[in-house]
């Protein structure tokens, strides 16, 4: 190959991978960077964690489909509550959409990454209205233990037993809260991503889930909850209190779910509620 045919195909070569490069990154220290997202916000991110925020480097989004949906559900001057904020993520398309006059509320036990998440709420201005707090949720307050990786930051968890992340797992002490403990506002959604705790956030929520029209947006992996807790007594504990189910598709839409398929199901998000939501989509 000549060099002008070896010119000639490393600019066709950069000309098919240009639109994947104008993603917007800086490199500020070892294990710390800021990415622009596909809404406009900057983020802060650790570009060693390949859970979530690899895709938020590489791609400025982590499941669009749920976030259209959870931010369809919000009106401005709602209140938020979110356990498992990871980097912060959904925390700011949420403050972005309740405003000023709302507010959010979100826990994440990872020290790193709830530091993180920390950042990019002051660095785009939500800080007056979001409070991240570094702690675990769970139906007891406390000490509790809580496993984390660096490299995939997205598995942390409640600790359950020896069940490695990565080569880099490691186990800590953090403080947990009940939710019905907390001096909270009138919160209009509750939005879990919790690696299985989910069934024992919620058992220490009671009082708020009395709430007539609170809704719900949690992760539901039957895997992940058996660990914890029993599944069926879950689904039939929220079942009697007058819930539904309603599966996020990856096309940002809303499938009623019948009880009987909750046990069955694969992976994935539901929003619970005693009467369908109707979400403004495109928030």
């Amino acid at each position: 190959m000549n060099l002008m045919s070896l010119v000639l195909g490393t600019r066709r070569r950069r000309a098919a991978i240009q639109p994947a490069t104008t993603r917007e990154y800086f490199f500020l220290s070892e294990g710390i960077g800021l990415t622009r997202l596909k809404s406009g916000h900057f983020i802060y991110v650790d570009p060693l964690e390949e859970s979530v925020c690899s895709h938020l480097i590489a791609h400025g989004q982590w499941e669009p489909w749920a976030r259209e949906v959870v931010l369809g559900l919000i009106e401005p001057g709602d209140h938020v509550l979110e356990i498992g904020s990871h980097v912060g993520y959904y925390t700011l398309g949420m403050a972005h959409k309740v405003g000023s006059q709302g507010s959010v509320t979100s826990f994440e036990a990872n020290p790193r990454l709830a530091a993180l998440a920390k950042r990019s709420v002051r660095f785009n201005g939500y800080a007056d209205w979001v409070d991240i707090r570094q702690q675990a949720v769970s139906d007891q307050s406390g000490q509790l233990r809580f496993s984390l990786s660096r490299q995939f930051g997205g598995g942390g968890h409640i600790y359950v037993g020896d069940c490695a992340l990565g080569q880099d797992t490691e186990v800590i002490e953090v403080d947990a809260v009940r939710i019905d403990d907390l001096d909270l506002p009138d919160i209009k959604l509750v939005r879990i991503d919790a690696e299985g705790s989910e069934s024992l956030i919620l058992r220490g929520a009671e009082k708020l889930l009395q709430k007539p029209d609170i809704v719900l947006c949690i992760e539901w992996d039957i895997v992940q909850m058996r660990s914890r807790s029993n599944p069926e007594e879950f689904a039939g504990w929220l079942l009697g209190q007058g819930f539904s189910f309603w599966q996020i598709t990856t096309l940002g839409a809303m499938e009623a779910v019948a009880p009987a398929d909750l046990l069955t199901l694969s992976p994935c998000d539901l929003v619970i509620s005693r009467s369908q939501p109707a979400p403004s989509i495109k928030a």
